[in-house]
């Protein structure tokens, strides 16, 4: 079977439940949310991980770096379940704590490697931030205050975005988008991508909330279309810079959980600030 129709047949399985729990909301999709989340956090870490790395003080009683990767997906993890509870200050103090941690474990290390500290606190910005939204944004509290599910619309969105991007591509694709990060990606497809982006944020206005302003959903939209490509671009350029091609393998067909979510980190915190400035200027 090639790898499109194994494509196909996960998307087909996979985005109908995906939705479903977003129907559901709530405590469900929030349970949803710290699962990917955390895979996607575990697969950022073993990007990065260093099998040589010399064990700290602080890591080494409790089983070397193993510690240190329970630490930070406890803490990227909580700040998840944070954001859906709207506990913003439990937020800043975790953040706060993985600097503390990470910092003290870089001081207390013979073989210091100090950038490191910026590459993990990347990734709560990059992966836990995203989803703490996303769930936010499923919440009955935040769809009863913004009367639309912009979970549901913002995953539509990036759906769209991604599957015409990828299909335009192979159908139409001459030229390159940016050949040195991804090579098969071309403007023939970012430009299919985006134009369906579009249409989809068009059809959920005029199906599921026609007494809204439609020049809002097409803001969504476009805000969408650029930023999905955005991400799917810097994840590419992460693997570039480890030199590997999938995050893992546990979708069959897309790669790992960040090779198949990377649109939406994002494209919700993108949405999410369209949104609170529009609420501050309109």
């Amino acid at each position: 079977m090639s790898n499109t129709a194994v494509r196909i047949i996960v998307g087909i399985i996979g985005i109908p439940l995906v939705i479903a729990l977003a129907v559901i909301g709530n405590i469900p999709f929030l349970i949803f949310c710290v699962i990917v989340s955390f895979l996607c956090m575990n697969e950022f870490y073993n990007l990065f991980e260093r099998p040589k790395k010399t064990p700290s003080i602080i890591t080494k009683w409790a089983g070397g770096f193993s510690f240190h990767k329970i630490v930070f997906l406890i803490i990227s993890s909580l700040i998840v379940v944070c954001f859906y509870f709207q506990k913003f200050n439990y937020v800043l103090i975790l953040y706060f704590l993985m600097f503390l941690y990470l910092t003290a474990d870089e001081v207390f290390k013979t073989d210091k490697h100090f950038e490191a500290i910026g590459t993990w606190m990347l990734s709560i910005v990059y992966i836990s931030t995203p989803f703490g939204l996303l769930s936010l944004m499923d919440s009955s509290a935040f769809i009863s205050n913004n009367i639309v599910n912009y979970a549901i619309l913002i995953m539509a969105m990036v759906w769209a975005s991604d599957t015409f991007a990828y299909f335009g591509g192979r159908t139409f694709g001459k030229h390159k988008l940016a050949e040195r990060i991804s090579p098969k990606k071309t403007w023939e497809g970012s430009i299919f991508g985006f134009i369906f982006t579009i249409i989809t944020g068009i059809v959920i206005h005029y199906i599921y909330y026609p007494q809204m302003k439609l020049t809002h959903f097409i803001a969504a939209a476009l805000i969408v279309g650029v930023s999905a490509q955005l991400g799917d671009l810097f994840e590419s350029q992460l693997k570039r810079w480890v030199k590997i091609k999938d995050s893992s393998q546990l979708i069959p067909g897309h790669g790992g959980f960040l090779d198949r979510f990377d649109s939406i980190l994002f494209a919700v915190p993108a949405v999410y600030i369209y949104l609170y400035l529009n609420s501050i200027f309109k």
